[in-house]
């Protein structure tokens, strides 16, 4: 299912406008995400503005990626994201990326926030109060409507809904409850006595791995969503669903709320 689709708009430079872009947007048709990326700034040392749609359409995750080395820990800050009409209040999660030399700072936001950005000509982050980092857009229409035709392709991809019309005759099995140990409690949250509780979408592929994992419920608070994800990913086991013919396919499973509560 891999394929990209390149959006190429005509840009101008300017001193006093939000960083501009030097690369076209490109829009990637992975396996287990849809997500389109640019790049802004010094071709020497760009930054990155990537635009991450969940596989069900019901919230996006922006991202910023700035070549630097740093800790791999996850931080939170409050922050913000602004298509110029009015602050949208979200968390930021900082991270590095294991083994690569990249920052990444991740904002999530709704579906319905999301679509401002269709006539948006930039769009500014926020964290602690303060501006964090501010893009020009272009081609938002455009952008869009291929990130939601994306999503389709993956929903068919992934037979999402199929137990439902009577393609998947036994769905994919699996625990992901008993994986969890207090040990996975995230050091930010424990010391912001945090809690919260969160719930996913996973991509089971014929061999019943998890090939994806992605937020349905978030918690709250990002740094558990991270972690719920990367500790599914790294132990659960699942059997693979199959089809009438009782052959193994790729299919997709929610799970029950994984809650993070911290005891007396």
């Amino acid at each position: 299912m891999i394929m990209a689709a390149v959006l190429v708009v005509p840009t101008v430079a300017s001193a006093d406008q939000p960083l501009q872009p030097i690369k076209p947007w490109v829009v990637d048709y992975a396996d287990t995400q849809c997500i389109a990326y640019r790049e802004y700034g010094d071709v020497a040392s760009p930054v990155t503005l990537a635009i991450r749609p969940a596989p069900l359409g019901e919230s996006y995750e922006l991202m910023i990626l700035r070549q630097r080395s740093g800790t791999v820990l996850a931080e939170e800050i409050e922050g913000g994201v602004d298509f110029g009409r009015r602050r949208i209040k979200t968390w930021m999660l900082s991270y590095g990326v294991k083994g690569q030399k990249v920052n990444i700072h991740q904002f999530r936001i709704s579906a319905v926030q999301m679509a401002q950005a269709r006539s948006a000509k930039s769009v500014s982050f926020f964290a602690n109060g303060g501006p964090d980092s501010s893009f020009m857009l272009g081609a938002m229409p455009e952008l869009l409507d291929g990130l939601s035709k994306c999503t389709l392709d993956l929903q068919r991809y992934w037979n999402m809904g199929a137990a439902a019309d009577g393609r998947l005759a036994v769905p994919s099995k699996g625990e992901v409850r008993p994986i969890f140990s207090s040990d996975d409690y995230p050091a930010e949250a424990l010391s912001r006595w945090q809690e919260g509780s969160s719930q996913f979408l996973l991509l089971i592929d014929e061999h019943g791995k998890v090939a994806g994992c992605h937020v349905v419920k978030e918690s709250g608070v990002p740094i558990f969503d991270v972690m719920g994800c990367q500790v599914i990913r790294e132990r659960s086991k699942f059997s693979p669903a199959l089809d009438a013919k009782g052959i193994p396919v790729r299919s997709s499973y929610i799970t029950p709320q994984v809650v993070w509560r911290l005891e007396p």
